[in-house]
């Protein structure tokens, strides 16, 4: 049953925009790479944490610098970088050239990177199948040139 509210909605015909069909993509992006995770025997990474695996890798970063890129407070990202430290998969070490603290993804935390790039690999291969080459390319460059994203090696 709809609600009666829902179709006075101008617009409400067209959906789903874009901002919608971005989300579900990357809803799927996001739910591949968790069950891969999990496949992998790293079941202790959740969606809380997962901003912190989202490329490029916080290898070397300041937590500081981690809490503006994810949106999120300082005291947030710590309480994140606290429990994924207690779970081995980084360390933070105090810069003492700099006077501030990194953040150094360990080993494990390191098998999360190599695991969600091939997630993203074969995520990528899927809808390009589906897609076709082009239409695949099209839609990546167009994301690209939409977004300013450039290759951070």
């Amino acid at each position: 049953m709809s609600s009666p509210r829902l179709n006075q909605i101008r617009g409400i015909e067209k959906v789903p925009y874009i901002g919608a069909l971005l989300r579900l993509a990357h809803q799927e992006a996001r739910s591949r790479m968790l069950q891969a995770l999990t496949e992998r025997g790293l079941r202790d990474i959740n969606q809380a944490h997962f901003g912190l695996f989202q490329y490029p890798p916080i290898d070397g970063k300041r937590p500081i610098d981690l809490a503006k890129r994810l949106g999120m407070s300082k005291q947030a990202v710590n309480h994140h970088l606290g429990q994924l430290e207690k779970l081995g998969y980084l360390e933070r070490r105090r810069e003492p050239r700099e006077g501030h603290t990194s953040v150094y993804l360990t080993e494990r935390g390191w098998l999360v990177v190599e695991s969600n790039v091939a997630t993203m690999r074969q995520l990528e291969a899927d809808w390009q199948r589906r897609l076709g080459k082009q239409r695949f390319a099209d839609l990546k460059a167009a994301l690209q040139e939409l977004t300013d994203a450039k290759h951070v090696p």
